[in-house]
Formats: structure tokens, C-alpha cells, sequence
């Protein structure tokens, strides 16, 4: 993965905008947006105070360390094991228990969305 879309990535997951970014890392937000864009790379200066400024080790902004793609994979695999689980135990199942699976399926549906109204109204 290129430098690039790691700090896309980083920004995106922490809620950074480009001028915060720049302004922790003391760059311009232009020169940020460069970076970003591909326009242009970051001097060795530029990667380490993104590193520190993320929390980061700069072989992880460079897309060197692979931990991170690894732990997304395992996710990844891992939640693929459990749909798998879940539909062959589905089919498994009555009519009246599929039912019953898609009923409770739904009222835990509502249930999150209010959740979610309910988080959005608070922060208000």
C-alpha cells in the first residue's frame, strides 16, 4: 500500500482533516494534499512527524510493516467463518425456527437503529 492511501486510511479511521494533520505536523495543509493526492512525496522529516503525530512507526505510514493488513485479513476471514456458520445452521432450521431466527434478526435491527437515533440525539 503506498504512503498515500496509509495516511488516507489513518486520517480517515482518527477523523483527521488534511489542515489538522498539518497543523500538528507543522506543514501546510497544501503540502499535505499533495501527499494525499500522489502529487508529490514527503521528505524523510515529513514521514517521521506523521509517524509521531499518529502514533505510528514510519515503516507503517510507508505500507512496510504488514500487521496491520494481516489483523484486517483475520478479521476479514473470520467474519466470512461465522456467515458461513450462521447460514449453514439456518438452513439447518423449521420453517417456524427460520422464522423465528428472522424475527429476532429484525428486533435487534430496530433495536441498533434506535440506539443510533438515540447516540445522534445526544450529541446534539
Amino acid at each position: 500500500m503506498s504512503f498515500a492511501q496509509v495516511l488516507k486510511d489513518m486520517m480517515n479511521e482518527r477523523n483527521v482533516t488534511q489542515f489538522q494533520l498539518a497543523e500538528g505536523i507543522g506543514y501546510s495543509q497544501r503540502a499535505v494534499s499533495k501527499w494525499v493526492n500522489k502529487q508529490a512525496e514527503p521528505t524523510e522529516t515529513a514521514i517521521v512527524a506523521c509517524a509521531k503525530f499518529f502514533g505510528v512507526s514510519a515503516d507503517e505510514l510507508l505500507g512496510i510493516d504488514s500487521a496491520r493488513e494481516e489483523e484486517k485479513f483475520s478479521q476479514s476471514k473470520n467474519s466470512a467463518l461465522d456467515e458461513m456458520k450462521s447460514t449453514k445452521v439456518y438452513s439447518l432450521l423449521s420453517e417456524k425456527g427460520k422464522a423465528r431466527v428472522l424475527a429476532y434478526t429484525e428486533f435487534v435491527l430496530e433495536e441498533e437503529r434506535m440506539k443510533s437515533i438515540a447516540e445522534i440525539v445526544e450529541d446534539e
